[in-house]
């Protein structure tokens, strides 16, 4: 189940949420065994986004986590799949965007818990 909070420097349509909600879906599945159906997308807009202490009008920051970690390729196309959805979607440049990716050995959901380093069985 993973997790991705969008902060958007400029206000969202209910529309745009949805649609960049779906996009970014898309995206995840790039990542092995990571459905977009079940990817949670906090979605901030209208924050007060600084980029080398300039206020943006037109910025996006990710903060991408998901359980298991993953290779090098798979999380660089995921980026790229990801910054092309909120182009296509929102408009924003591509050198306006920036994302963070954390990997987590240990993850809790859907009334269960799974840790990579231990098996009940």
């Amino acid at each position: 189940m993973p997790y991705i909070r969008l902060s958007v420097a400029k206000k969202l349509t209910q529309e745009k949420q949805e649609e960049v909600v779906s996009g970014l879906g898309e995206a995840m599945s790039r990542i092995p065994g990571k459905d977009g159906r079940l990817l949670i997308v906090e979605v901030e807009d209208e924050r007060k986004l600084f980029f080398g202490g300039v206020k943006q009008e037109d910025m996006v920051f990710a903060d991408v986590r998901y359980y298991s970690n993953f290779e090098y390729h798979k999380k660089k196309d995921f980026t790229v799949a990801m910054f092309d959805v909120l182009n296509k979607v929102l408009g924003t440049s591509k050198e306006k965007m920036c994302l963070t990716i954390t990997e987590y050995n240990s993850w809790g959901a859907l009334g269960g818990y799974k840790d990579e380093y231990y098996s009940e069985s």
